[in-house]
């Protein structure tokens, strides 16, 4: 009989690299969008005006 603990190593070992390729997976699949880029989105949309976005960019700059 194969000794509990060599099982349980295995499965863990087996578990955490799964964990970590669907992190890496997803993180790839929805890249994270800089504030920038979403000020920009909605200037073009028309949710902001072209000087609400160069104020909130200044702010996000800190100047």
């Amino acid at each position: 009989m194969t000794e509990w603990y060599i099982r349980l190593g295995v499965t863990l070992v087996i578990v955490i690299a799964l964990v970590w390729i669907l992190i890496r997976f997803r993180a790839k699949s929805n890249p994270q969008k800089s504030s920038l880029d979403i000020l920009r989105e909605r200037r073009d949309k028309g949710e902001i005006t072209q000087k609400e976005f160069e104020e909130a960019r200044k702010n996000q700059q800190g100047e």
